[in-house]
């Protein structure tokens, strides 16, 4: 049992998150690692290509963040209910939803591979290159579909651990195989495809296998299909989740072509290199916001308001004095890592010394953002968590795109996000202060405060 003081809820949170951010680190070095081989051994055309493939990439991932967070959330949500039964039947309708998104992706990604590599704009040996990995990628896109939320599952079984150790088996298997096939094979694009497919399968299987096996919640049952509304319901929860993961399909292809047009090939080699590093502190944010989100669910379905009230506090501070800490951080190593990428672009270079300063500015209302997006939907407010994933990451963000391009030319392809963000600050402050305070006080009240039991 836990009392509702700070330290039990920093230990319960230290809990989920020291495992979490660990996992998303490991998940992020599948993409960092190949960013890093394809830019030493294959050249900076094989890097840009790779990053015109990034909006496609990201959809079976935005899909896997909106099927683990809104179904994450909402059997935490049903335990602190005790209603284990559904709790396992939304875990079984969440498989199922995972498994027929993973299919669709992998017979479209490898049968219209053509047409996805036109629309990024690719032609000539960009354009080879990309439909080269592809193809290579496709039969493995199950895997990326089904693994952050099977890892986000296994918080709710109190096996982060185990989640841990299968993401960072994956990611050192990542950089074995792509090293030995990019490295030392020369096997290019194709290469580094299957090494990183092939390490998602590694990192995936393992998780599967536990929560058939030795999961006590999350399990499938038979009886798992009697109640639909269960699909629908993780679905939307997830959606702002998922607007906000699948939101650089749509903006990276914008800012590609926005970079295109500016800047030509090395601007697209600067911009991959912005987005690596972006990409580390973006799912650290939200790894930490997650973290946060099953505590907030729990005691909210457990009627905790204290608790649930303390538990956002920890959450979002915690997450901007990481943004700071990573802005500062951008600002001292980034550009030697910069030319770890690309050794041999001196103009790459230059160009990263005006994005990066933009950059480390978004990160701290970044961070106040996400938290607040993250606890809406812990509390079931998907509508208002919605709001701001489309204002930060689709609607203002493409506008203030546009306009700050034809104002300022390429100086304001990089200072687009940093505006985005403080102007979507406002609006989340509102949002909190008038649907996430309601709304949390109008928790289940079916269990009392001492009937609250750990998850972990």
């Amino acid at each position: 049992m836990y009392s509702l003081n700070n330290a039990s809820l920093v230990r319960r949170y230290t809990n989920y998150a020291v495992p979490t951010v660990l996992a998303a680190w490991a998940y992020c070095m599948h993409s960092v690692i190949s960013g890093i081989f394809i830019g030493r051994y294959v050249g900076a055309d094989a890097l840009a290509a790779l990053n015109l493939l990034v909006p496609l990439l990201y959809l079976p991932y935005a899909f896997s963040v909106m099927i683990g967070v809104g179904g994450s959330t909402l059997v935490s949500r049903l335990l602190g209910e005790r209603r284990e039964h559904d709790a396992a039947a939304a875990f079984t309708q969440a498989l199922c939803l995972i498994a027929l998104c993973g299919l669709a992706f992998a017979l479209a990604i490898y049968f219209y591979a053509d047409t996805f590599v036109q629309w990024t704009g690719a032609r000539g040996e960009l354009a080879s290159l990309a439909k080269d990995f592809l193809h290579a990628y496709a039969p493995f896109v199950l895997f990326p579909t089904a693994c952050y939320a099977l890892e986000l599952f296994l918080r709710i079984e109190g096996a982060a651990r185990f989640g841990l150790v299968c993401l960072t088996a994956g990611g050192i298997a990542d950089v074995v195989l792509t090293w030995w096939m990019v490295g030392h094979l020369h096997w290019g694009m194709r290469g580094a495809a299957l090494a990183s497919g092939i390490s998602q399968a590694l990192a995936c299987l393992p998780m599967l296998a536990y929560h058939f096996v030795k999961a006590r919640h999350c399990r499938p049952v038979v009886h798992a299909f009697t109640r639909l509304d269960h699909a629908w319901r993780m679905a939307y929860n997830g959606t702002s989740e998922f607007l906000g993961e699948i939101a650089p399909s749509v903006t990276i292809f914008a800012f590609n072509h926005a970079v295109l047009r500016w800047l030509g090939d090395t601007g697209l080699v600067a911009f991959a290199v912005v987005e690596y590093m972006s990409m580390i502190a973006s799912v650290t944010m939200i790894a930490l916001v997650q973290s946060m989100q099953p505590i907030v669910s729990f005691e909210r379905g457990a009627g905790n308001q204290q608790a649930v009230s303390r538990a956002f506090a920890i959450g979002i501070t915690l997450t901007a004095g990481f943004a700071l800490a990573a802005a500062l951080a951008v600002l001292t190593v980034a550009q030697p890592l910069g030319a770890l990428f690309v050794p041999n672009s001196p103009a790459a270079q230059a160009i990263l010394r005006d994005a990066l300063p933009w950059c480390a500015l978004a990160f701290v209302p970044a961070a106040i953002n996400v938290a607040i997006s993250g606890y809406l939907t812990a509390i079931e407010a998907p509508l208002a968590s919605m709001i701001v994933a489309l204002l930060r990451s689709w609607l203002l963000l493409l506008a203030m795109l546009w306009l700050l391009t034809e104002w300022l030319g390429p100086h304001g392809i990089w200072m687009t996000v940093a505006i985005t963000e403080l102007v979507t600050l406002v609006a989340s402050i509102v949002l909190y202060r008038t649907r996430g305070r309601r709304l949390s006080l109008a928790a289940p009240a079916s269990n009392s405060a001492n009937g609250t039991q750990a998850l972990l």
